[in-house]
């Protein structure tokens, strides 16, 4: 398993804002409640926002250990095989590994669609392709969020990822600068539907490379004031925008931001 100990990115949902700013748990009505999908037939912000934007999602990083990271991160692959597990308990040391429940299995699927559609990836049942999963997600109680078994994941980061009862993911890099290799994402499964759903579209989207939270562009589902289960059109430019055929991982700061906002630009234009 060491060629999974390099950590590249490590986010929570509400976990890591949770330790830095215990303030922000006191939203609890934001995130609770619903907020309308941007319109699809809506302005469009200008090109210098969304730009902001993009760096701020793809460069930034509420992590300190990770606040000078330059380098872009996005899979370098086109496949990535997918293993959805639910844990339930098995006494209390024993961890007991099921399929996960079709409804919840659901709802990750489909954002995995929309996200393929968005990036070029292909994602692929890793037990029908029999691959070596690449993408785990575990739907697991909340009392069991913390032993999760992850490698190279110390007990005290689950214990602070884990504190405050949603759900995180953690990406891991491979062999090259900057390419993604492997992904977590572990879900509180006593959240009700509406929220865990939104929670796997947030995670798996910002596990992509794209990590940090912003309310620049609102709704948007790297905000943490709005709880959506479709992505907005912004977000939508934004993930194409990484995953973009001149863009690669390891990208400098000044490269990936120079071409992002080419990109961004050709986006809009197409649009209006």
């Amino acid at each position: 398993m060491r060629q999974f100990m390099q950590c590249i990115e490590i986010w929570g949902f509400l976990n890591i804002r949770a330790v830095l700013f215990p303030a922000l748990l006191l939203a609890a009505a934001c995130f609770s409640g619903t907020v309308p999908a941007a319109r699809a037939d809506g302005p469009l912000p200008p090109v210098d926002d969304l730009v902001k934007a993009f760096e701020t999602v793809a460069f930034g990083s509420e992590t300190k250990a990770l606040a000078t990271r330059t380098t872009l991160l996005r899979w370098d692959t086109d496949e990535i095989a997918v293993n959805m597990t639910q844990f339930k308990s098995e006494g209390e040391r024993e961890l007991k590994p099921v399929p996960a429940q079709d409804f919840w299995a659901k709802y990750a699927w489909n954002h995995l669609r929309t996200l393929e559609n968005l990036t070029g990836l292909t994602f692929v049942d890793s037990i029908a392709a029999k691959k070596r999963p690449r993408l785990t997600i575990v739907f697991t109680p909340r009392d069991l969020l913390t032993k999760v078994p992850i490698p190279g994941v110390s007990a005290k980061l689950q214990q602070e990822l884990s504190a405050p009862g949603g759900c995180y993911f953690l990406s891991f890099g491979g062999g090259r600068m900057g390419a993604l290799d492997r992904a977590f994402v572990v879900v509180n499964t006593e959240r009700d539907g509406f929220l865990i759903d939104h929670c796997l579209l947030e995670e798996l989207t910002q596990s992509l490379g794209l990590p940090n939270d912003t309310d620049f562009l609102r709704p948007s589902i790297f905000s943490d004031h709005d709880t959506l289960r479709k992505l907005s059109p912004t977000d939508e430019i934004l993930i194409r925008t990484l995953y973009h055929k001149r863009m690669f991982a390891g990208m400098t700061h000044k490269a990936a931001m120079t071409m992002a906002r080419l990109l961004i630009a050709q986006q809009l234009a197409a649009k209006r």
